[in-house]
């Protein structure tokens, strides 16, 4: 179970946080007071890998930015340019993946054995719209992850789709689009143990359930749940998923309602549980952690910590810590 965890926020006009923090675990479960452990241009995804650490810049442009974890603090190690608004990364096989809100793009970049980015660069575009003008009038690549028989998933909020990739000798190039409710906004997802993979949906507020006929770049839709057991408004949004241990839960966060929701996984698919009180205000994102679940809630500046019952998987609100703007938080491996 790790013992810290690092923080990314918003910085400048976007929030009031400075960077990267790293917070320690208090003896109840909750984090201690987080230390700023690099300044940072509004860090808000992290990846952690080994003894490195990676981090969007979500600016205009935007950036990928490397840094070698050094005792408590962090050293940099390098950067890179990416499209606009980078939002969300994963890290991984020698390769760091970032996807850009702003421009639709996901790129990948190579590492070297000691994790520094090695300067090799590919990207692929996005392509297409969706029904609402208000937020999907081109693509907006909005997360990634890597699938067990080394595809990489992309969500793109703003063409409603699920976009397969592979790395092949260094270039990134899409196998596969696979499309998703019209209107839905697909924002983030997580890979079940067994291969079925679940989108939370930012504009509609719901789950996909996605299952892999051929790998993960044939994929069909096997089921569409709502992101909460109660009813939510158009001023909330889908906002984080992470499964549980076992994979027995998944967890989801919405903003507006301000609720990390609890599903069962029955079937493939999801059954919300329960919702419950995010401790904050606007959650965006959330990291579960062992019996413990970590809330980043953005607009009350503080990380709530709960403890997940065993049986019921239903998170109870165990205490609260002070951060400013926090937005992404990751285990310290």
């Amino acid at each position: 179970m790790p013992s810290a965890f690092w923080i990314g926020s918003y910085t400048g006009a976007a929030g009031n946080g400075r960077g990267i923090y790293r917070a320690d675990r208090s003896p109840d479960g909750t984090l201690a007071p987080p230390v700023l452990a690099a300044e940072a241009d509004s860090p808000s995804y992290l990846a952690a890998a080994g003894s490195a650490l990676y981090a969007v810049s979500e600016q205009d442009p935007g950036a990928v930015l490397a840094f070698a974890v050094d005792g408590a603090g962090l050293r940099p190690t390098g950067s890179a340019p990416v499209g606009a608004a980078p939002c969300h990364l994963a890290a991984g096989r020698g390769v760091v993946i970032v996807a850009s809100y702003g421009t639709g793009e996901v790129s990948a970049h190579l590492l070297s054995v000691d994790g520094r980015l090695d300067g090799h660069t590919s990207t692929v575009a996005g392509h297409g719209s969706g029904p609402r003008p208000d937020r999907q009038e081109g693509p907006h690549a909005h997360a990634v992850a890597f699938a067990p028989d080394a595809t990489v998933l992309s969500t793109d909020l703003g063409a409603d789709l699920l976009r397969a990739h592979r790395v092949e000798a260094g270039t990134l190039r899409t196998v596969a689009d696979i499309e998703l409710p019209a209107g839905c906004g697909p924002r983030h997802l997580v890979i079940h143990p067994d291969g079925t993979v679940f989108v939370l949906t930012e504009l509609a507020r719901t789950v996909v359930a996605l299952a892999p006929r051929a790998g993960h770049t044939d994929l069909r839709i096997i089921a569409e749940t709502p992101a909460t057991a109660a009813a939510t408004g158009e001023d909330s949004s889908g906002a984080a998923i992470r499964l549980g241990a076992g994979g027995r839960f998944v967890y989801t966060s919405t903003r507006g309602a301000d609720v990390i929701t609890t599903h069962e996984v029955t079937g493939g698919a999801l059954r919300p549980v329960a919702d419950t009180p995010c401790g904050g205000h606007w959650p965006r994102d959330i990291c579960v952690d062992g019996e413990w679940l970590h809330v980043a809630n953005e607009r009350s500046d503080t990380i709530a910590t709960f403890r997940l019952d065993p049986a019921t998987g239903v998170p109870e609100l165990v205490g609260s810590q002070a951060v400013p703007s926090p937005v992404c938080v990751v285990a310290a491996r």
